[in-house]
């Protein structure tokens, strides 16, 4: 009975005089990690061949990996693939009408990068080894905990400087929340910019900035 008294209350306070409104925060932050996504393809007349030149390929990457000081768990297969392809016409050697087929292997490793700043000279490493697919970079925070709650506390003070003011216009006074609603706070992770540095030969990787952002919609009481 007492459930059912207090649930009729609340409902019966979203009947009297309110307000909506929604209120945005949002805070940028520099990542201090990089998630990259490389691997090799490889070719080869039969699966074996195929298989044995990735094996081979994703050896050196390992290899690569260690020596720039990436720790085993930060590394880890993401993609493995193996499939029978028809050879194109201009690279068909037999002239007997046959479909020419080769077999096809890509594994693809997931790199952890704790060290940004050496992303781009560990990602030439990783080419002159033998990846011959790089499917991107991203950055990221490592504890992003303290970013959402910044942002959450802008979006909570945005809304209720917009409820006080639509409340003051219309000759009332803003009362307690009523009701509270997240949509989430999201996290805009651009991908990176990835530039050629002609003097150097190395690959220039640019982290920028991630943008936090967080939404809220709140519901006000409003009294006279």
């Amino acid at each position: 009975m007492l459930a059912l008294a207090t649930a009729a209350v609340a409902d019966g306070a979203l009947e009297g005089r309110h307000i909506t409104v929604g209120g945005q925060g949002s805070v940028r932050a520099r990542p201090d990690l990089a998630v990259a996504e490389l691997g090799v393809t490889a070719h080869g007349e039969t699966a074996s061949q195929a298989m044995s030149k990735s094996r081979e390929r994703v050896a050196s990457l390992l290899a690569a990996l260690q020596d720039g000081g990436v720790d085993d768990a930060d590394v880890l297969t993401s993609d493995f693939s193996i499939r029978r392809e028809v050879v194109p016409q201009t690279r068909r050697t037999g002239d007997d009408g046959r479909h020419a087929e080769q077999f096809v292997v890509r594994n693809l490793l997931q790199v952890t990068i704790r060290d940004i700043a050496q992303a781009g000279h560990l990602l030439d490493r990783l080419v002159a080894a033998g990846a011959n697919e790089v499917r991107g970079i991203r950055f990221t925070l490592q504890d992003d905990t303290s970013m959402a709650q910044q942002a959450r506390a802008l979006a909570a003070a945005d809304a209720h400087a917009k409820a006080r003011h639509l409340a003051e216009l219309h000759g009332a006074r803003l009362g307690k929340a009523l009701r509270i609603s997240e949509s989430g706070v999201r996290a805009v992770r651009p991908e990176a910019m990835m530039m050629k540095a002609m003097d150097s030969g190395s690959s220039t990787v640019s982290a920028g900035e991630l943008t936090f952002a967080a939404h809220l919609q709140v519901i006000y009481e409003l009294v006279d």
